[in-house]
């Protein structure tokens, strides 16, 4: 009989040797990317430029599918019951954490249900108005709502739960003004009502707002981030205009089904990440005001599991209720 101390090195040996083979082995087939919005749609965008390039890296084919509605719980839940094999990931955004909260029992769980993989991007959000609301900035914005008698601007969201929707409520509290929150289904319906003057203002991702501001039929206000946008570097942060404490984004990232063995993690993990680090990705993802990010699947689920705690005060303290 081998002693405890030789057994135990055996089998760290042979696990070691198989997990370098199951890496070594994968992929050998067609990867799916599933996204929760249709064709267009920002994860969409995301899995497609990511996918193409991490589709060259491996030497196989890198497939779409796009499962939108539900607030991403369909896509969600149709990856939390995929086969832990690394051949069905999913484009997980900030949504996956605020769902956490915002719903009740879901049939996966944000942290329980999936294997971060990577974070992929970061997007800050515009504040933004219609040409016709006459004020350049947020302190203008501000003090226009305080005026005795002025009518709370109108401000648009893409749609419930989402960092814009969950924005405005943050912005009307920290700021301490009365704004009236008009909740779309999704961005291009708000923007659409901005833009018609329907609607004052947005708080939205910078990418669909990125053309109306361009030729100035949108006028940003401030980005949410802590820092400036390289898409938007002329625009300052709620922070610099006196609410340091209003400081959100969005975020997407890859993960996979939970269980998914941690050398095939691992691969998706570095391929990616050398992904995010071409300079033809990279240009693509910035043409989207993307910001590239990468790092490791521990970082990952840390982000992750913040976002539930930081949104969930948020949803508690505003009493929302998904429809």
């Amino acid at each position: 009989m081998k002693p405890v101390t030789t057994l135990a090195a055996t089998l760290a040996l042979t696990f070691a040797t198989a997990g370098s083979a199951i890496a070594q082995a994968f992929p050998n087939k067609p990867i799916t990317i599933v996204v929760s919005a249709a064709p267009g749609g920002s994860p969409d965008i995301l899995a497609r430029i990511v996918g193409e390039a991490l589709g060259k890296r491996v030497g196989q084919s890198v497939v779409i599918e796009n499962k939108p509605g539900g607030a991403g719980n369909i896509a969600a839940g149709y990856v939390a019951k995929a086969a832990p094999d690394g051949y069905t990931i999913f484009v997980a955004s900030d949504g996956l954490s605020v769902n956490q909260t915002l719903f009740r029992n879901l049939p996966f769980h944000a942290i329980n249900s999936f294997a971060p993989i990577v974070h992929a991007i970061s997007s800050p959000q515009v504040f933004a108005v219609n040409s016709d609301v006459p004020v350049r900035n947020v302190k203008e914005f501000i003090a226009a709502s305080q005026k005795p008698g002025a009518k709370p601007f109108s401000l648009a969201s893409p749609a419930i739960g989402t960092p814009g929707q969950l924005g405005v409520l943050v912005l009307q509290n920290q700021a301490a003004i009365k704004v009236t929150p008009v909740v779309y289904k999704s961005a291009q319906p708000a923007l659409t009502d901005v833009l018609g003057k329907h609607a004052d203002g947005i708080i939205v991702t910078i990418a669909p707002a990125l053309p109306f501001i361009r030729d100035g039929k949108l006028r940003p206000l401030a980005v949410s981030t802590a820092t400036r946008s390289a898409a938007l570097p002329d625009v300052p942060t709620f922070a610099e205009q006196g609410l340091p404490n209003l400081k959100f984004g969005s975020w997407q990232g890859f993960v996979a089904p939970a269980g998914t063995p941690r050398p095939v993690i691992d691969k998706l993990n570095r391929e990616i990440n050398a992904v995010l680090k071409d300079p033809a990705v990279r240009s693509a993802l910035l043409q989207q005001a993307f910001d590239p990010e990468g790092g490791t699947p521990e970082a990952f689920a840390k982000i992750i599991s913040d976002g539930i705690t930081g949104w969930a005060s948020v949803i508690s303290a505003n009493n929302i209720q998904p429809d």
